[in-house]
């Protein structure tokens, strides 16, 4: 039986519609980054599932909707077809484009 904190902190559910032997019936993502396959905890090292590789990045930064704010204004805007950068952001490490196709 699952507790009420085991719940809150699911993430991200994916079941499959068929059954196969090569991949798991469902994997499971939880807020703090665990990648549970068929109900137990994916060790990468020891998995049943020979063709599956699942790595799950951490960050510390939550969308507050901003982006999603200039999108429907851009929306309103924007001509059919058109392509707009929302955000676009640089560090040492990585760069980050946001683009909507409108």
């Amino acid at each position: 039986m699952e507790t009420m904190d085991k719940r809150n902190n699911q993430w991200i559910i994916i079941k499959f519609k068929k059954k196969s032997d090569r991949l798991p019936n469902e994997l499971r993502i939880d807020m703090d980054g665990s990648v549970y396959v068929d109900g137990e905890l994916y060790d990468e090292k020891n998995s049943k599932y020979s063709n599956l590789n699942v790595d799950v990045e951490h960050h510390n930064r939550l969308s507050s909707g901003e982006e999603t704010q200039k999108i429907i204004e851009q929306s309103k805007k924007a001509k059919k077809g058109e392509i707009i950068t929302i955000k676009e952001e640089e560090g040492p490490d990585k760069k980050e484009i946001t683009t909507v196709k409108f």
